[in-house]
């Protein structure tokens, strides 16, 4: 959550503990020297954010770059603040490394780079990480399933427990695969202290500030494990590499994994001068006692420990004075050696990043400018690992949403930007093209010959995706103006269409050239207020978008981490021009709150020609209103598709059914044993008031019908109020049923359609509100 405490802490630490009676008048120069050769500390400067190329500093460069930045974290700067002294980390196409096409792999930004998630498949097993509780020991682990998509069915066929739940779930696994099948599965979990990777929509000033704060930074690790599941029934842990720092993501790239890590620097007897009033030069003397290694990241295997890199990458604009105590790490990993393969340093600002097959990019956002920009970094991936290549920067900000707002294409660099202020923004594209070791840009949109702006006056992006020599715009106010760009052209980029529909998309998937898929929610068109969800089909050929295609689920409230993970969607071709598509839902009525959890199933037919159609297939509900039998305690929520069977992981369980069968699912297997309650559920409730005090509702008469099936509802006056009563009935009966409600003196009235269903337990209550007038009846 966003909070105005940050900056608060921030100032606290970095300027508040001024005015410390240990301050002295020095003349010395700014080197990492000890209590003797004393350092002019009103000299002191953050390394900004710069679009200079990196150099690689090494020895006493690198050492006075980090021991400055500690003297900045607990120490005065004595002269105008010269920024401010925090750093912030962060932290497309299924995943193409199966060689198999029937059933749904990971969900990615990039087709070709892997990415890692709560559960992996091999076509055989399912490997889903699960959730702490009472029932497994509050270990977390991963429920190994064997799948058979014929019958279906599934079988819990092996867990692995992981021996320590300081170290938290394994939430980011990558599967190592043998002649298709699974060898090992990679899983990456973190200690977290409070050392935070990226906070999300901040700039790098912001996400540190419980790292620039007395008593000092507590540094996470992050630890990788290899575990050997070439027999599924008993894994076992192969080896274990960890990591000093956050993890700010990972990306794979064949059998290279690589980590992204945040790390501050910080020594125990290191202290702040508003606290000790002796602290500065207690702090000298401590700083130049201490080791450098000791202050860098190490890494450890078996028995061998060592720093990840006893150099760093740090902009070739900074001077000795400068000072900087946050360092990101880029560190390869050979996964079949199981080993690391090389570590790069950053001593920069970073706070979002993306990956092609050829190129990594890191980002930062300086907002101390008059012009605010977005500073990309990229390296090259080698054999070896990463190389630093160049650095730029463009107008505006990325949001920290490098993955979807920066893409490489054919040696070009698309970037979309926002620029202005919160209520008024405007947004960019720019296409870079590296030149040595910078970039040159070669077009922007809007420009002079093309106006045109991206988005409505006061419009935000929801969402950006890019598709070869297009690029996919959604902002959204009140409604969601949907933006095709033309890219095909670097030098003269162009907007080729747009379509206008109420509501808004976060997630765009393109299906082909012709066809693309979105999820959002919908919105009042006058108000912009939120609704249910909306999944769409929208037609691009030509560059012309049109809607051909759209369903709502649920109501406001509604919600799905297929919003903001596109990692939770399921896509799997079948035959020609087809693609099926699973994603969990949360479903709420307005009137009723939370009706059920489940994963919502669509058929998207005809993609190969003009007349592309998507289809409601159900949804597979695990969990409604009224059900006892979970705790509700959250986890993991995937779908996974294979021929035409369909799975389904929801909060330790695991459910099965075949596609078209989303009403007769069978489990849940595994996680906690099911036990049904005792108690008889009424399928009905019914709220009618007529609006007048004095009368007596409960006098009134209301009858549900299904077929030949006919019950009156028993009023229930504890529930009753002035004017108004509550009713209900059909007790353990699904049943689709029309309702009537009489009184005298009143017009009676009817709704029809009244669906109330069931599960393994119970039905599941349906609430219906009437309303009577006075006058004759109807």
């Amino acid at each position: 959550m966003r909070s105005i405490l940050f900056p608060t802490l921030i100032a606290g630490a970095l300027t508040a503990c001024g005015g410390s009676s240990s301050s002295t008048d020095t003349t010395s120069p700014i080197d990492p020297g000890g209590p003797d050769q004393p350092v002019d500390y009103t000299q002191l400067k953050l390394s900004e954010p710069s679009e200079a190329p990196l150099t690689l500093l090494a020895g006493e460069d690198f050492e006075r770059l980090v021991k400055n930045g500690l003297r900045l974290q607990t120490g005065v700067r004595d002269e105008g603040e010269n920024g401010d002294g925090t750093v912030d980390f962060s932290a497309g196409p299924p995943e193409a490394d199966t060689g198999n096409d029937n059933y749904s792999d990971t969900n990615v930004h990039i087709d070709g780079v892997g990415e890692s998630d709560v559960a992996k498949y091999d076509g055989q097993h399912w490997f889903v990480a699960y959730q702490p509780s009472s029932y497994n020991g509050e270990l977390p682990g991963v429920q190994i399933v064997s799948t058979d998509p014929d019958i279906p069915d599934a079988t819990i066929v092996g867990t692995y427990s992981f021996d320590d739940s300081s170290w938290g779930p394994a939430y980011s696994l990558y599967l190592q695969k043998d002649n298709g099948l699974a060898s090992h599965l990679v899983a990456m979990r973190s200690q977290r202290r409070q050392v935070e990777p990226v906070l999300p929509g901040w700039g790098i000033e912001f996400s540190a500030a419980d790292s620039a704060i007395w008593p000092g930074p507590r540094n996470s690790e992050l630890k990788i494990e290899f575990v050997d599941v070439n027999q599924p029934s008993a894994p076992m842990l192969a080896t274990a590499i960890s990591l000093d720092g956050s993890l700010i993501d990972s990306r794979r790239l064949g059998d290279t994994l690589y980590v992204i890590t945040r790390y501050d620097p910080w020594l125990e007897t290191l202290q702040f001068e508003e606290v000790e009033g002796q602290a500065r030069s207690e702090n000298e003397t401590a700083l130049s006692r201490v080791e450098f290694t000791e202050l860098l990241p190490q890494y450890r295997q078996g028995d061998l420990e060592a720093p990840l890199s006893d150099d760093c990458y740090a902009s070739s604009d900074t001077q000795p004075e400068h000072g900087f105590f946050s360092m990101v790490n880029i560190t390869a990993i050979d996964l079949n050696a199981q080993q690391i393969v090389s570590s790069e340093c950053l001593s920069t600002g970073v706070d979002s990043m993306t990956m092609s097959t050829n190129a990594l990019y890191l980002t930062s956002y300086d907002w101390r400018q008059s012009e605010r920009r977005t500073i990309i970094h990229k390296f090259d991936l080698t054999d070896s690992g990463a190389s630093y290549s160049a650095t730029g920067g463009v107008p505006g900000s990325i949001r920290s949403d490098a993955p979807y707002r920066v893409n490489e294409y054919q040696g070009d660099l698309r970037v979309v930007t926002t620029r202005g202020d919160w209520n008024q923004p405007t947004h960019h594209l720019s296409i870079l093209r590296q030149s040595g070791s910078g970039f040159d840009t070669l077009a922007e949109l809007p420009n002079s010959a093309r106006p045109d702006p991206i988005g409505k006056p006061g419009e935000d992006i929801y969402a950006v995706r890019f598709a070869g020599s297009t690029a996919y715009v959604v902002t959204f106010r009140q409604v969601d103006p949907l933006y095709v760009l033309d890219l095909s052209d670097s030098a003269d980029p162009k907007i080729s269409g747009e379509l206008e529909v109420p509501g808004f998309a976060t997630y765009i998937h393109p299906l082909n050239d012709d066809y693309l898929f979105t999820l959002g929610q919908d919105a009042d068109n006058q108000t912009g207020w939120t609704q249910g969800l909306k999944a769409q089909l929208v037609k691009v050929a030509g560059g012309t978008p049109k809607l051909v295609g759209e369903m709502l689920i649920g109501e406001r409230g509604s919600h799905s981490e297929a919003l903001y993970d596109l990692r939770a969607l399921n896509f799997l071709p079948v035959g020609e021009g087809d693609m099926r598509v699973s994603f969990p839902v949360s479903v709420n009525s307005a009137e009723n709150g939370w009706q059920y959890s489940g994963l919502q199933m669509l058929s998207l037919q005809g993609l190969d020609g003009a007349e592309g159609v998507m289809l409601d297939q159900g949804t597979l509900i695990a969990e409604a209103a009224g059900n006892d039998r979970y705790d509700y305690g959250g986890g993991v929520r995937r779908g996974l598709l294979h021929n035409d069977a369909v799975y389904y992981a929801h909060d330790n369980h695991i459910w099965y059914t075949q596609w078209g069968a989303a009403d007769a699912p069978s489990g849940p297997i595994g996680g906690e044993p099911i036990a049904c309650t005792e108690k008889i559920r009424d399928g009905l409730w019914v709220e009618l008031w007529t609006g007048e005090g004095e009368t007596d509702a409960c006098a009134a008469q209301v009858v549900a019908t299904d077929g030949d099936y006919s019950e009156t509802l028993a009023p229930n006056t504890r529930q009753a109020w002035p004017g108004g009563c509550t009713f209900d009935g059909v007790p353990e009966r699904a049943g689709t049923y029309s309702i009537t409600a009489t009184l005298d003196g009143y017009a009676s009235q009817t709704q029809t359609g009244i669906v109330v269903s069931e599960d393994v337990c119970h039905v599941q209550p349906r609430w219906v509100w009437f309303e009577l007038h006075a006058g004759s009846e109807q």
